[in-house]
């Protein structure tokens, strides 16, 4: 399946560049890394749905306790999304650089994606400690915030309607000011918390930007740097950026500016060796650079883990956004790229429903990520109306029930997602 080329966002699809086997040039588009990251926007959909499951096993969920040192499959998603989003960077920053737009401009754009992600991550993050007896109730609360962040960045039929984004802003605005949490005082009650995840993914976004803007496709000084964001995550463990002030109040800097941009940059080396000018031209050249790259990650990961013993910050985990557990998890990404790439651009499985649903479903995650909260939200508002909660009642009566409810959830909304993003609906930041 092909598409019309689209600007590329961290959480959306481009016109990347592949190889095709007929003629040894740059086919349409490298399909691999908008599929890639559909199946772990499905996964992820799953996962998190699974959450609600009491009995569902342990393995499908996050590793427990939150401060053990361990990790399960639930611990990869995130960092896979993290390394898809580096892998995107060159693909798009870099065609853009490329095509001779000043670097101001795209800048521009960076900052504005960024900020966004920073917003949306607020305002669903504040959804977890919103007041019961609040101005609005939670629900509605909730249930307005995705119809305003929806109306504000949606594209329909590929252009904004300057007025529906007006109306979403104002909605978002309205909301804000009449928004109140547990335990927060004043006028505005929004907090950022921990950002919440879109907010965690902005922040690492932006400073893989600035890493792929500095040093463009020197795949050395790209290692390097990833190997330096790491040592920012160990900094700050043992204190030293105390001096910060307020930014180490309002950011977490070893893991957000830290560990979690390491991954992204990780995923921009990726980038960088299967971009269009790549002097990995083949398949069997990016495969085998993929897969020992995969290796060379992994091998990170164990060496920097055997020193569990000596400091937390050595262990795996994915709370703590620990260096072993982001180069272990950035390695199955790699790998599983590789399969997906082999699979869908060297084998020609591009043609089949499953990754076009997928393919389509990656170019929008950012819709496929805000979809289920709508969902949750109207759920939430019905109860409210006195409507039973049939959805999750599922899940607390039976495991199997429950992991079957997240799945044809997952896969539905994965679905919804590629039918919208087919008729040119696209949620871009």
């Amino acid at each position: 399946m092909t598409t019309t080329a689209q600007p590329s966002v961290p959480l959306t699809a481009d016109t990347h560049a592949s190889y095709d086997a007929s003629t040894r040039a740059p086919a349409a588009r490298l399909v691999s890394v908008d599929v890639l990251r559909g199946l772990v926007v499905l996964v992820m959909i799953f996962v998190n749905d699974v959450a609600s499951v009491p009995a569902a096993p342990a393995w499908m969920k996050h590793v427990s306790p939150h401060d053990a040192d361990g990790m399960t499959f639930v611990d990869v998603v995130f960092p896979a999304f993290l390394f898809v989003v580096g892998v995107a960077i060159p693909l798009s920053v870099g065609r853009r650089l490329d095509a001779g737009e000043p670097v101001r401009v795209v800048w521009r754009g960076i900052l504005a994606r960024t900020a966004a992600l920073l917003v949306i991550g607020v305002l669903m993050v504040n959804t977890e400690t919103i007041a019961r007896d609040g101005i609005v109730p939670a629900p509605l609360w909730t249930l307005l915030m995705y119809v305003g962040v929806l109306l504000a960045w949606t594209r329909w039929g590929g252009a904004r309607r300057p007025s529906l984004r007006v109306a979403g802003v104002v909605l978002i605005a309205a909301l804000a000011l009449v928004y109140r949490g547990n335990d927060a005082t004043g006028m505005l009650q929004l907090r950022p918390q921990w950002w919440g995840i879109l907010g965690l993914i902005g922040w690492a976004y932006l400073v893989g930007c600035a890493t792929y803007t500095l040093f463009r496709r020197e795949l050395g000084a790209l290692v390097g740097m990833t190997a330096l964001l790491y040592l920012v995550f160990v900094a700050d463990a043992v204190g030293f950026f105390a001096w910060a002030g307020a930014l180490d109040r309002w950011v977490d800097i070893g893991a957000m500016l830290g560990s979690h941009a390491a991954v992204t940059v990780s995923g921009i080396a990726l980038g960088v060796v299967v971009s269009p000018d790549s002097r990995w031209r083949s398949p069997a050249e990016r495969l085998r650079w993929a897969l020992l790259y995969g290796a060379a990650l992994f091998a990170a990961g164990q060496l920097v883990h055997s020193a569990h013993a000596v400091h937390r910050v050595f262990i795996f985990n994915k709370i703590e956004a620990t260096p072993a557990w982001c180069l272990v998890s950035a390695a199955y990404t790699a790998w599983l790229w590789a399969a997906v790439y082999w699979l869908v651009d060297v084998r020609g499985g591009r043609r089949g429903a499953a990754v076009g649903t997928l393919d389509r479903a990656g170019q929008s995650a950012l819709l496929a990520y805000v979809l289920p909260g709508v969902f949750y939200a109207a759920i939430g508002l019905l109860a409210l109306a006195g409507v039973p909660d049939l959805y999750f009642a599922a899940g607390r009566s039976s495991a199997a029930a429950g992991i079957a409810r997240a799945a044809l959830f997952a896969i539905g909304i994965v679905w919804v997602t590629s039918w919208l993003t087919r008729r040119g609906v696209r949620f871009r930041v």
